[in-house]
């Protein structure tokens, strides 16, 4: 675990530190839960980086199992998720300018469905660092899928969430 902690900012061969990785959690007994949840999140962000978004999905949500209020995966998460809505929003772009009612109804509901994912995770983040930017997107995220009632509650969720914020990963 020592020889991961010096690679894991490591900028060259993340395939290499990936791999080197996710060996040393396929045998974990000697690790703590801690050291496993750190591991699984620079996992998922070595995947990011290297644009396997679904495999650093799948790390980032094993990361929170073991501490689900790290701020910095919910970001993660969340602009993932809204990177993978893009094609869906040009799609029901090019559909509505067709008039093709059913392609925009079919790209409309792929779209909210991953809105729907990114949100809870974009909120999280608001609440534990709270700036206008990211408030702005969940608003027009929410216009954006026609969900008034989350916008006026939103100023509730954010101050619940907000009380239990991780900022930093201890691996130790």
């Amino acid at each position: 675990y020592d020889e991961v902690k010096r690679y894991r900012n490591a900028s060259e061969d993340r395939p290499k530190f990936i791999s080197l990785m996710v060996s040393l959690l396929s045998d974990s007994s000697q690790l703590s839960l801690k050291q496993i949840t750190a591991l699984q999140y620079h996992i998922g962000r070595m995947y990011e980086e290297v644009k396997q978004p679904d495999s650093a999905i799948v790390y980032y949500e094993k990361s929170l199992k073991g501490e689900p209020n790290y701020e910095v995966i919910h970001r993660a998460l969340a602009f993932i998720y809204l990177e993978k809505s893009k094609p869906f929003v040009a799609l029901a772009n090019s559909t509505k300018l067709s008039k093709d009612v059913e392609g925009n109804a079919t790209a409309y509901n792929e779209y909210k469905k991953l809105v729907q994912k990114a949100v809870p995770y974009l909120e999280k983040y608001q609440a534990c660092s709270p700036d206008e930017e990211t408030l702005s997107i969940i608003i027009n995220l929410y216009k954006s899928i026609k969900d008034a009632q989350s916008v006026a509650t939103l100023p509730e969720r954010l101050k619940v969430l907000g009380t239990t914020c991780v900022t930093l990963l201890d691996d130790e």
